[in-house]
């Protein structure tokens, strides 16, 4: 008897923990809620989003830093991108944040233009 109140107690720390999480997710991506990924733009023009993250890669538009990728400097105060959040754990079983670049409409706009040419 004595177990199954710990566990119910360790059932109830986690859940609210689950919902602390998932409230902090929400905030940190609520700039990105409209954006769109590489995969959904690059689609458009028969690409995938690793050819569409090389064909921007090449033009110096984004580049790719420890696994993530940036928008170059020249192009940061346009309000192209946004960054989408997810947590991860990691083998230790320590929670991670992994950023993933997301367009904006505006940057969605600007991939298509540059793909028209």
């Amino acid at each position: 008897m004595y177990e199954r109140i710990i566990n119910i107690n360790e059932e109830e720390v986690l859940r609210e923990a689950d919902e602390i999480i998932a409230g902090e997710l929400d905030e940190l991506n609520r700039r990105s809620r409209y954006c769109y990924t590489s995969t959904e733009i690059g689609r458009a023009y028969g690409m995938s989003g690793s050819d569409l993250n090389s064909f921007l890669m090449d033009r110096k538009i984004i580049y790719k830093t420890a696994g993530c990728y940036h928008i170059a400097s020249k192009y940061r105060d346009l309000q192209l991108t946004a960054y989408r959040y997810t947590m991860r754990y990691n083998h230790h079983g320590r929670r991670m944040l992994k950023a993933s670049l997301v367009w904006t409409e505006e940057g969605r706009q600007f991939i298509l233009n540059i793909l028209r040419g």
